[in-house]
């Protein structure tokens, strides 16, 4: 090339002579300073005519997954490199998607990116995807195999180890170039619109074919497009709630129902896409007659066992002002649970032959809280019309997932026994539904899809939160709440979490890996500020369980006027209450110390 340039410069020189020396003598002479220089035409590298993965016991391609990939995410990426050793002998690197700071991705290198990895081939392939599809591309020099859902990348990764096969021939793996390989593998999503803005995290399958799709880095104008996309698609607004910056709308068409969230504290958007099923009533259908005073009772279930007394589960009710009744959980499997549970709902029900139970809500499936309804279903569901059950119970594999074995198997047991009750529905509870029970209403704050996906490894943390409001009193209800469930909550309600009754969560047991604190809890507990605390526990638990540090918070907060454990009694008032006037000298009822 240099050689070249002397010539051209040479040849230049030459014919500027020649020039000058052949030009009128009154012309302007010719610039000669601006020299044009040409290069080669670039040489376009071919087309790859194959995708070499492994070729003469060499692999070409580094496995690639999210950094912050869960177990499922990290398991499929071991598949891909199992499956390539035991057709090829040859085990690729494992890698993440992480850089340093201000440091891009490297496009040229060859990768098999496993999942929603932050390269930007990863996002490319799944343009144009529906959210229930699948897809394994070549883009660029990156093999993608990436889905939406966990469900679609399980999918994925099997159609891509079965390629592999299919293109191994003595130990060499080559595919074509060309490769396409797609599938649906959660099909009720594809019947949503694409979400515009944010990023999506995953989607979650909640349950009862419930799918959630999470949406991080959004706002709440890209929530408000949204919406008016479902609206654009064929969905019609049902209701909508905004408690604090969070907002909640439900959609429903001829098929499914949708439940669009914006987590305002972190900036989420949660979407929930169901089959068509029973919604909770709207306020205008909420007609009622007033026939007696609104009660409350927490039911004192403490039994001994052996030589000793065994501490209670929950079971709280309210008398509703036109006679029917809200029950929360119910105990043990006993009957004696079941019948102490009849027993009061006769007693005060105006009308003895007809006891109606507005609605049973199941804050989770653990045998203390659930057991009782099994008893209750079988020995009295002739005596009482059931009109509705809520609940939201996590999936099989969710549990499978967290390491859970069976624990809180039962929940499917617990919905199948609500058709033992004629007309009784079964109401999957999703946050933000609010629900109009005569003069009460029930707020749901809090589900294990708020706290989705991350791992269900502690079942409690799959505990409803709830309000309900009656009589102008509030109660908080927390179940066996984890701190995680009550750290979300808490971030997400703030002050509006205010109360006039709380309960100790999981009654005052932990909340949690003791590693990782209690915080969530006693801020939800300074939040509320209750003046009164109900504790479903046994009075020989209450006196090993009211000095640990998170308990003994609400014993020390000021808010708190009385303290009132369960026992083997039943507490029971007419609302509204005022603390310290129930002249029920058998409760265990305590002034903290000043």
């Amino acid at each position: 090339m240099k050689n070249l340039r002397i010539r051209l410069s040479l040849l230049a020189f030459l014919l500027t002579i020649c020039l000058t020396a052949c030009q009128p003598a009154d012309s302007q002479p010719i610039d000669t300073t601006a020299v044009i220089e040409t290069t080669a035409a670039p040489v376009t590298e071919p087309a790859p005519t194959t995708l070499d993965i492994v070729k003469d016991g060499i692999c070409q391609y580094t496995i690639i997954r999210p950094e912050m990939g869960n177990e499922t995410v990290i398991g499929h990426a071991q598949k891909i490199r199992n499956q390539l050793g035991t057709l090829t002998g040859v085990y690729p690197d494992l890698g993440t998607d992480w850089v340093q700071r201000n440091t891009e991705h490297n496009h040229e290198t060859l990768e098999i990116l496993v999942g929603l990895t932050d390269y930007s081939e990863s996002a490319e392939a799944l343009q144009g995807i529906p959210y229930g599809d699948y897809i394994v591309k070549a883009v660029g020099n990156k093999l993608v195999i990436n889905a939406w859902s966990e469900d679609g990348l399980s999918r994925a990764v099997t159609a891509f180890n079965k390629a592999l096969t299919q293109n191994t021939q003595n130990q060499n793996c080559i595919l074509p170039p060309d490769i396409n390989l797609t599938g649906t593998a959660v099909g009720i999503v594809n019947e949503l619109p694409v979400y515009t803005g944010g990023k999506i995290r995953s989607i979650y399958h909640s349950g009862d074919n419930n799918q959630v799709i999470i949406i991080d880095d959004t706002s709440a104008d890209e929530y408000a497009a949204y919406r008016k996309t479902l609206e654009d698609a064929g969905y019609t607004l049902y209701t909508e709630n905004d408690i604090t910056g969070n907002r909640f709308a439900t959609y429903t068409n001829s098929g499914h129902v949708v439940t669009a969230g914006f987590y305002g504290y972190n900036k989420e958007s949660r979407i929930i896409i169901e089959p068509r099923s029973t919604l909770p009533a709207l306020e205008s259908e909420n007609q009622y007659q007033k026939v007696v005073e609104p009660k409350f009772a927490m039911l004192g279930l403490e039994f001994m066992s052996g030589d000793s007394l065994s501490q209670n589960g929950i079971c709280f009710i309210w008398q509703l002002s036109d006679g029917s009744f809200i029950i929360v959980d119910g105990g043990f499997n006993r009957s004696r649970d079941a019948k102490a549970i009849y027993d009061y709902m006769y007693k005060h029900a105006p009308d003895k032959n007809n006891i109606t139970i507005a609605s049973w809500i199941m804050t989770h499936a653990h045998g203390d809280h659930a057991g009782a309804w099994y008893q209750f279903a079988q020995n009295y569901y002739n005596r009482v019309t059931l009109e509705q059950m809520i609940g939201n119970f996590p999936s099989d594999e969710a549990r499978e997932d967290g390491g859970l074995g069976s624990e809180g198997s039962g929940s499917s047991k617990i919905m199948k026994y609500v058709s033992n009750f004629k007309g009784a529905k079964f109401i999957k509870a999703h946050v933000g539904q609010e629900f109009f029970l005569r003069d009460a209403k029930v707020e749901i704050l809090y589900t294990l899809e708020s706290y989705a996906p991350n791992t269900l490894s502690y079942f409690n943390t799959s505990s409803l939160i709830f309000t309900l409001e009656i009589a102008g009193q509030r109660f908080l209800i927390l179940g066996d709440a984890s701190n995680n469930a009550c750290t979300i909550t808490q971030k997400m309600y703030g002050d509006y979490l205010k109360s006039d009754f709380i309960h100790a969560a999981h009654h005052g047991y932990t909340t949690g890996s003791d590693s990782l604190g209690h915080g969530g809890v006693t801020t939800v507990y300074t939040k509320a500020a209750a003046p009164v605390v109900l504790w479903p526990i046994g009075e020989q638990d209450y006196a090993n369980m009211y000095k640990r540090a998170y308990s003994a918070h609400l014993q020390n907060l000021k808010t708190t006027k009385e303290i009132i454990v369960a026992g083997s009694r039943d507490f029971s008032v007419n609302l509204p209450y005022t603390y310290g006037t129930s002249g029920q000298e058998t409760i265990l009822s305590l002034t903290p110390a000043a």
